[in-house]
């Protein structure tokens, strides 16, 4: 049984599709969970509908009162739910046909070689696409210039592992269902990753297993890390805004330190991880110093080239 966690809030002008996609899975062994934050416009309408079809499979719950934020609603609908395996859920997008298929196979590899109790996440490529779902990016990772492999002094100052296309086991579940620091937490996905690559395993499926809608609402979106708007937009953002960045995911570590300390503690990574989350107090230098003998940078010449002027 794969549980599909969808955070919804007024997403009325693409939630159709979405669940329609649900609906069309190859793997159909499948439960929806949605938490909706307060809708005001038509999507607990169209979930209710949506339910009428498949009353066994679709439970709703409106979140009273509302969480305050998409990372917030899937941490919580994570929290309650059962599994054994999860998938989180956006909006707005679309689903290929394969796309639970295609991660479960993945998922059911990972535990077979590394065991069930091993925390795993499997993410894949995804489709960039526009609001009419016409073609922007064949794959995400290409269009955004992201490492498809994840190594740990990468992942604490980049994440790319895209929530929507991920899966994680109950095993990697268990290490949200303790007391979090929500306000460190940068986003639900990213914490998961953490998660699994300091205890467990990430597996990546190189393929697009669904389409990435870009449009005006987007709370994230998908950005051309090779575009000179793009880069130029960051240029002006300056360097104050990309400090508070930097400052943001040093504490998500320190947090992470502080949740999961004494099984840290035995790690070969603690010392990586216990500096990092304290890095921003020590001076310029001292983080240069660090960056460059952790070999902890971003991936792409432009965001080095900020890191190192404004890290």
């Amino acid at each position: 049984m794969v549980t599909i966690l969808l955070a919804t809030y007024n997403g009325e002008d693409y939630l159709k599709a979405q669940l329609e996609s649900i609906a069309s899975q190859t793997y159909g062994n499948w439960r929806l969970i949605t938490g909706d934050d307060g809708s005001c416009d038509g999507t607990l309408n169209i979930l209710r509908e949506f339910k009428k079809c498949y009353p066994d499979q679709v439970k709703i719950i409106k979140n009273e009162p509302a969480t305050g934020s998409a990372k917030n609603n899937f941490i919580n609908l994570l929290r309650n739910s059962h599994g054994p395996y999860f998938m989180f859920c956006d909006q707005d997008d679309v689903w290929k046909r394969d796309k639970i298929y295609e991660t479960m196979k993945k998922m059911e590899a990972m535990e077979e070689r590394y065991g069930k109790d091993t925390p795993i996440l499997v993410h894949t490529d995804l489709s960039v696409v526009d609001e009419n779902l016409e073609m922007i990016a064949e794959s995400f990772f290409q269009y955004a210039n992201l490492p498809k492999r994840i190594a740990l002094n990468q992942l604490i100052v980049q994440n790319s592992v895209t929530g929507c296309t991920a899966m994680i086991n109950r095993a990697l579940q268990k290490y949200f269902l303790q007391p979090l620091p929500m306000g460190k937490i940068l986003m639900h996905d990213y914490w998961a990753a953490l998660v699994a690559k300091i205890f467990g395993r990430i597996a990546f499926v190189n393929e697009p297993t669904m389409y990435y809608r870009q449009h005006g609402n987007n709370s994230v979106g998908a950005k051309n890390s090779k575009n000179p708007v793009f880069l130029m937009q960051r240029l002006k953002e300056g360097k104050e805004s990309y400090r508070k960045q930097m400052i943001k995911s040093m504490e998500q570590i320190q947090g992470f330190v502080e949740t999961y300390g004494e099984e840290i503690e035995g790690l070969d990574e603690y010392n990586l991880l216990k500096t990092y989350g304290n890095l921003y107090y020590r001076g310029k230098m001292r983080r240069l110093y660090f960056y460059r003998n952790h070999q902890v940078l971003k991936e792409g010449k432009i965001r080095k080239l900020m890191q190192w002027l404004w890290g």
